[in-house]
């Protein structure tokens, strides 16, 4: 009964690290007019459908954070507004017509603020590529070494049962077909059958 606790313990692990590695790694959109939404350390990446810009904002309700991107006026550190711990880091910019990307190099707890009443498109990678690769190399560890301690814990069932699916398939043999539809002894085609005289 302590075993079965044991494996039940290990699958919700197994579960629950999946789920965690691929919220953190899977892509999010979102769209809409007047967005709000957290931004991880991957990169983000903005449409604006109208030919004018839209202002915008990036606030940190934490600590200071960095931005780097190609765009002008979006790269860089924000402007610090309050004091102690109401203090918010805000960066103004203005969004240009057309597709955006930016990322957060440094810092965390960041928010991507618009009012417009345009409908944006927006989607964020929540983990950089290097980050990304370091979630999904520690998730399927710890799944396999659930995976292995399941089977140990089991006795290795599903091996044995593997191993008596191989044996007990038949193996159908081929079945004789005789030459000889009638009764007696078939004709020989070898040697001279005719009569002596």
């Amino acid at each position: 009964m302590k075993s079965n606790w044991k494996v039940l313990l290990a699958l919700v692990l197994i579960v629950g690290v999946s789920y965690l590695a691929m919220n953190s790694v899977l892509p999010r959109s979102y769209s809409g007019s007047a967005l709000n939404f957290g931004i991880g350390s991957g990169t983000v990446t903005v449409t604006n459908p109208s030919t004018e810009s839209i202002p915008a904002q990036l606030v940190g309700k934490t600590r200071s954070f960095r931005v780097s991107s190609a765009i002008e006026g979006l790269s860089g550190a924000p402007t610090r507004e309050g004091s102690g711990t109401s203090a918010t880091y805000v960066m103004e910019f203005a969004l240009p017509p057309g597709e955006t990307e930016f990322s957060i190099t440094r810092g965390s707890n960041v928010s991507f603020v618009t009012t417009t009443e345009t409908r944006l498109e927006a989607t964020v990678l929540p983990a950089s590529v290097s980050s990304a690769r370091t979630t999904v190399v520690v998730a399927a560890v710890v799944v396999l070494g659930s995976l292995f301690y399941i089977s140990h814990t089991t006795g290795h069932r599903w091996i044995k049962i593997l191993r008596r699916q191989e044996t007990s398939v038949p193996v159908l043999k081929p079945v004789p077909v005789s030459a000889v539809a009638g009764q007696g002894q078939g004709y020989r085609p070898y040697g001279d059958n005719r009569t002596k005289q």
